[in-house]
């Protein structure tokens, strides 16, 4: 009867434990960088879930100090917002964005649009499909461009957080990919 335990007890350490390393797999903190007028910036960045709504909680280090802030979205951004935040990140900021505002994702309503009608209209500007030929994390990538301006956005097939994952060719000059830490080979 002892042995039955302590081998079931082995057993379930070990699962836990291989629970524990299938998590680490995909970070919780992604490492967002940007590229604006020749200058790079590594932000590392969390989305988490609080209550019905959405925190990015932000950090770089500059000049040899660590800066940090937030971003919070409400229902209403989080489901029905039509534009993404440029807003500048500033040291010790905590920001409650309007309702008609996401950063760094799409709402659900306009991710729905997106998978729906294969366009997409945020900030006033429609996007069409490309392709969906790269994945991160597990998930399509769905390319969309701007035919006027030119902007490409690469967005994170997922219904809960579609990640804008990169951008290119941003008007505004503000341009990103999501790095992911890379894995161990086997």
């Amino acid at each position: 009867m002892m042995k039955k335990h302590i081998i079931l007890s082995v057993l379930l350490c070990l699962g836990f434990t291989g629970s524990l390393l299938a998590q680490s797999i995909v970070p919780d903190t992604l490492l967002f960088v940007f590229k604006l007028h020749g200058q790079t910036r590594k932000y590392e960045m969390s989305f988490r879930e609080k209550q019905d709504s959405i925190c990015l909680y932000w950090g770089i280090e500059r000049n040899l100090k660590w800066q940090s802030g937030s971003y919070t979205m409400g229902p209403k951004s989080i489901e029905q917002a039509v534009q993404l935040s440029f807003l500048q990140p500033e040291d010790g900021k905590h920001v409650q964005l309007s309702p008609e505002e996401t950063v760094y994702f799409l709402s659900r309503s306009a991710y729905k649009q997106l998978k729906e009608q294969n366009t997409l209209v945020y900030n006033q500007t429609t996007y069409s499909v490309l392709d969906s030929n790269e994945r991160a994390l597990g998930y399509p990538l769905i390319h969309v461009k701007d035919a006027v301006e030119g902007c490409e956005m690469w967005i994170l097939d997922n219904p809960k957080l579609s990640l804008v994952w990169r951008m290119r060719n941003n008007p505004l000059g503000i341009n990103w990919e999501i790095s992911t830490p890379e894995l161990p080979s086997l």
